[in-house]
């Protein structure tokens, strides 16, 4: 009984909270006889109105009210609609490009503000604002969100498998939120990938279970297609023969390159080996086959041990993060062993192919070698810069030391013996130094025996530095401007011995 009395107080409650859901943010109509009418209105004329009622969280009844029955009609005000508009915003989903963020704030919180600047919910809307320019700074800095989980760029690259998983995953689920048997079959597409490249991921062992969920409603739709393609093709056809020839030849003109396109993409499925390949929805055998593909895939996916493989998908990001970390030996000693739950062993010689690892193991095994080459190229690295420091700093050394014995030796300041050998790269440089000393010595020599002889030589009358002549020049240059001076006296007869007159 008392039992009985809890779970009934529990169902009022719960009535109670969902009608206070339902009524939040509904228009009014109060009738004449009393009674309240809450939801949202649709329609209105000046003899009726439609009020849409919500029977539950996901039923909803249309109403039609007679004018002349309602007394008052409260309609919600705009603010609050807008608002609880706003708040279906957050938290916002997964994958979500730049754009549609920028496009959410410009038409949701800003045009918020723009029309209710007094509203009572504006302080709410600036706090959705933040939120949203918060998520879009982080989407144009590289992060990805993935069902409610925000994955930075180091990460995507550190940890691509993991990543791509989740992606296909999330894949999965919108497709199978489809519905339909289209929406279904790209459902079982995206399982495909993940068990073809990323099993062993936690993302896999997620979609296990989903994909037993998914073939059952794709088969009974399928069964539907069969049962009824024979009616449909022949509906198509009968529908065909009412046309013309001009709408004839239309019609058989679309589906030859409907049928074009269609075969092309099943070729293409094919030749990439995709197990649940386009489906032709008009071909009764093409469906038949489906059926069976879907009968025999539910039975071996059944087989799956889906809780030994979560296990293992553990146990594999935990090897995923040592690698990270550098723990590279470790890493390598428990990836063998969650590699031995699933029957597998490790290749040494693990290789990418062009369509990428098999598995999320192959993928961590390739991860590791490529970095223990790594690694044995950088300690290589740091050998060969070593050994390079070393035999600078011994030629340095014997550098050195055969400079303090040139130094102190009597016989090199002197000059009377020749220097002794050396031993390294510099006492040779420091020989020819000395080699093209003496040389230069003698070139000096001789350049200078060749200026004194050039000096014993008489040398031409030279300008003064100032600019001026000579004085050796001034004699000889008046005797010429006499004698010129004097012929021309004489030519004109100036100057000449004067005649007695007769």
């Amino acid at each position: 009984m008392l039992k009985r009395s809890s779970l009934t107080f529990l169902l009022t409650a719960l009535v109670a909270t969902a009608s206070l859901c339902f009524s939040t943010s509904a228009d009014e109509i109060k009738l004449k006889n009393g009674e309240t009418i809450s939801g949202r209105l649709v329609f209105e004329s000046e003899d009726f109105v439609r009020i849409e009622v919500a029977i539950s969280a996901s039923i909803k009844e249309t109403k039609l009210v007679s004018r002349s029955e309602i007394a008052e009609i409260v309609k919600e005000a705009p603010d609050n609609v807008e608002f609880a508009k706003l708040e279906k915003i957050l938290p916002t989903g997964s994958l979500l490009p730049a754009g549609a963020y920028q496009s959410m704030i410009t038409t949701g919180p800003e045009a918020f503000l723009s029309a209710f600047p007094d509203s009572k919910h504006v302080e709410k809307v600036e706090e959705i604002k933040a939120t949203l320019e918060g998520e879009l700074d982080k989407i144009e800095r590289g992060y990805v969100k993935i069902e409610g989980e925000w994955i930075s760029p180091q990460q995507k690259a550190e940890f691509k498998a993991l990543t791509n998983s989740k992606v296909q995953l999330l894949s999965l689920k919108r497709f199978m939120a489809g519905g339909n048997y289209n929406s279904l079959i790209g459902a079982m597409r995206s399982f495909e990938i993940l068990e073809g490249k990323f099993y062993g991921t936690p993302a896999f062992a997620d979609s296990i279970d989903l994909a037993v969920e998914v073939i059952p409603l794709l088969g009974s739709q399928l069964q539907k297609l069969s049962r009824d393609v024979e009616y449909r093709n022949a509906e198509f056809q009968r529908k065909r023969d009412t046309l013309d020839e001009v709408g004839k030849a239309q019609i058989d003109a679309a589906l030859a390159q409907e049928e074009a396109q269609l075969e092309a993409a099943i070729g293409e499925d094919k030749q990439n080996g995709i197990k649940w390949i386009t489906l032709n929805s008009r071909s009764k055998d093409a469906i038949d086959t489906y059926i069976q593909l879907a009968v025999t895939e539910l039975e071996r996916i059944k087989q799956l041990d889906s809780a030994s493989i979560k296990d293992q998908s553990e146990q594999l990001v935990a090897v995923d993060e040592m690698i990270a970390e550098g723990e590279l030996a470790t890493a390598k000693t428990k990836l063998v062993e969650a590699a031995a739950l699933s029957g597998k062993s490790l290749s040494r010689n693990s290789r990418k192919s062009n369509s990428g690892p098999s598995s999320y193991i192959a993928a961590l095994n390739l991860k590791l070698n490529e970095r223990f080459a790594a690694e044995e190229e950088k300690l290589k690295a740091e050998e060969e810069a070593a050994a390079s420091k070393s035999l600078a700093d011994n030629l340095k050394k014997a550098d050195e030391d055969e400079g303090e014995d040139r130094e102190g030796s009597e016989e090199e300041i002197n000059g009377d013996e020749k220097t002794p050998k050396s031993v390294g790269f510099n006492a040779l440089s420091g020989a020819n130094t000395n080699k093209k000393a003496s040389v230069n010595e003698e070139k000096a020599k001789s350049k200078s025996s060749s200026g004194s002889e050039r000096e014993d030589r008489p040398q031409p009358p030279a300008l003064e530095d100032e600019g001026g002549f000579s004085l050796g020049l001034l004699v000889p240059i008046l005797t010429v401007v006499l004698i010129i001076v004097v012929v021309l006296l004489k030519v004109l007869g100036i100057g000449g011995a004067k005649k007695d007159s007769p």
